[in-house]
């Protein structure tokens, strides 16, 4: 008997995978390829093997399921995946302003999920941690104050009393950082869902004409991008822990590595670029850095450059929201 695509997707990842969100993220960036390729039936079979083999699947990658179920007119998936999508916290606004995602408000499968979207974004709140998501909240609008000063304020200060305020200020709530990693895991989505921003679609709607359905948490991340900003020492193998357990996404811990890689010395560690964020200035080492990528589940660096110019191309010519997202 032949065995479907389907199948041997969900053997492999039970059996080699399991819960490794490396693996994950290599799904889809695979589902990016038959994207590009238009080739929807392959990209819903990977989704399904996500779908079926672990328990939490970022918001961005909900919604990016729903579309695809919309461009290739799947009705039945896209019932299962609207579901998932509202579990997972994106609001109803944002599915009925994309233009893809917008018609599942026409498809006779999806209308008791869309009626039953206040039970499910209950399941949303009670999934993450409030406690740690104020806490998160807290902390990034005092880095975001110090970070102001710095960006903003007196020229003749930033680099002097508001540059050393801020240095002082990214150690502190580092410590507070890694203390509560050690404690609950990497505070990202999986852990304290997403922005409370997102909710308000007057607030939050220009954005998403501008930039599309960007969706994911980034408070703590960019709290440490500041730290790495400076020499400091690494938290490499308790992050790339978080990054396996689907707490923290791969792509932010390459951008972690690519500022230590810039801005660390060699006394903190042995810091190697995995070129998101910062590009190692030595050409040659490319080979080695996508081996780099390819190891925490990133797509290779030719693969990241070209996904960043289709999304520079969309939004200049204003189609990000009728599009699919790529990673």
């Amino acid at each position: 008997m032949k065995i479907t695509l389907h199948i041997f997707l969900i053997f492999l990842s039970l059996q080699i995978f399991g819960q490794n969100y490396v693996e994950y993220q290599s799904i889809i960036n695979r589902i990016d390829e038959d994207v590009i390729n238009k080739k929807y039936y392959l990209a819903i079979e990977r989704l399904d093997s996500l779908y079926e083999n672990f328990d939490f699947i970022y918001s961005r990658h909900c919604f990016k399921a729903v579309q695809i179920c919309c461009v290739s007119q799947d009705t039945i998936n896209a019932k299962k995946w609207l579901e998932k999508s509202f579990i997972q916290g994106v609001p109803i606004w944002m599915i009925r302003t994309n233009d893809l995602t917008k018609n599942v408000f026409k498809y006779s499968t999806t209308q008791n999920t869309i009626e039953q979207y206040e039970s499910l974004r209950t399941i949303y709140n009670n999934s993450i941690n409030h406690d740690l998501r104020n806490k998160i909240d807290s902390l990034f609008e005092i880095d975001q104050q110090y970070t102001r000063k710095v960006n903003d304020g007196f020229i003749l200060l930033r680099h002097t009393y508001h540059g050393l305020r801020w240095l002082k200020n990214n150690k502190n709530q580092f410590e507070i950082l890694n203390e509560i990693i050690d404690k609950y895991g990497f505070p990202g989505e999986r852990l304290i869902g997403l922005p409370k921003i997102i909710d308000d679609s007057v607030q939050f709607v220009k954005h998403f004409n501008y930039y599309g359905p960007f969706l994911g948490e980034t408070n703590t991340y960019i709290m440490l991008i500041h730290y790495y900003s400076n020499p400091r020492a690494e938290i490499n193998d308790k992050l790339l822990e978080n990054v396996k357990l689907g707490n923290l996404p791969p792509y932010q811990y390459g951008a972690l590595n690519d500022f230590m890689a810039r801005w660390g010395k060699k006394k903190y560690g042995d810091f190697k670029y995995y070129n998101v964020w910062h590009k190692d200035p030595d050409n040659s080492n490319e080979v080695e850095i996508d081996r780099r990528r390819n190891s925490i589940g990133l797509n290779s660096y030719e693969k990241q450059k070209r996904n960043n110019s289709i999304w520079d191309e969309r939004r200049k010519n204003n189609t990000v929201n009728s599009e699919i997202i790529l990673q």
